[in-house]
């Protein structure tokens, strides 16, 4: 699997540590819903900078969402399994606004939506 089939943009990314990174990213579990970041839709944008860094962009369910400091952790912690001495950078956003139609059968099924 890659991060497009969850819907996620990238830059700058070779298909390998796509798939590295898709891999680790499914790790990174919700804590509220029990469904990781990537089946719901969360994870928007991984972009590899040129110095080999990571920013990632990330939508929110809704305004003020109290677990903002949790997933900006498991991100960064998925991300150190594919690039250890990598910085990351997690940016978190409204626009576009997340919608349900961002996630996928697995996690509409777990929630039984």
């Amino acid at each position: 699997m890659q991060l497009a089939d969850y819907h996620a943009t990238t830059e700058n990314i070779d298909a390998t540590t796509d798939a590295a990174l898709t891999d680790a990213l499914v790790q990174a579990v919700d804590p509220e819903l029990m469904v990781d970041m990537l089946n719901l839709g969360l994870v928007y944008h991984v972009r590899r900078t040129d110095n080999g860094d990571y920013e990632v962009q990330m939508l929110l369910t809704q305004i003020g969402c109290p677990l903002t400091d949790y997933l900006d952790k498991m991100v960064q912690h998925a991300i150190a399994l594919v690039a250890p001495d990598a910085q990351v950078r997690v940016q978190f956003r409204l626009t576009p606004a997340w919608t349900m139609d961002r996630m996928s059968r697995v996690a509409r099924m777990t929630l039984g939506v």
